[in-house]
């Protein structure tokens, strides 16, 4: 493995990337830049409470690894399990609470992008 191969290997795996950050996340809903707000949840849907720092580097991640596939003025939430890259369910919506269809509201209709490149 080259020198430069170990620099980029984090973002080739986003999600070990994020546990190393956050083991017990599941899920990571980023809002827009400007309101300034990362949530991590984990596998029982609960919001995990973290530091702000902690939720910056988790969303610089993402918004880093999936560049302009998204339109960074939504929300979106990225599915570690499977690399995936949702638009967040708006509020009035079902899975805007994660909890509220057990699903953490990842509709295919809602994938914008796969973290291994492969997009909807």
């Amino acid at each position: 493995m080259s020198q430069n191969d170990s620099v980029t290997s984090p973002c080739l795996n986003l999600g070990a990337a994020i546990h190393e950050i956050s083991p017990t996340a599941v899920l990571v809903r980023i809002y827009p830049v400007s309101r300034a707000v990362t949530h991590l949840f984990a596998s029982d849907f609960c919001r995990m409470l973290i530091d702000r720092e902690t939720e910056e580097r988790v969303a610089r991640l993402i918004r880093e690894k999936f560049g302009h596939a998204a339109d960074w003025r939504r929300a979106h939430d990225f599915y570690l399990p499977t690399g995936t890259l949702y638009r967040t369910p708006e509020p009035h919506q079902k899975g805007f609470v994660p909890e509220d269809d057990f699903s953490f509201g990842l509709a295919l209709a809602r994938r914008i992008a796969i973290s291994d490149g492969n997009g909807r």
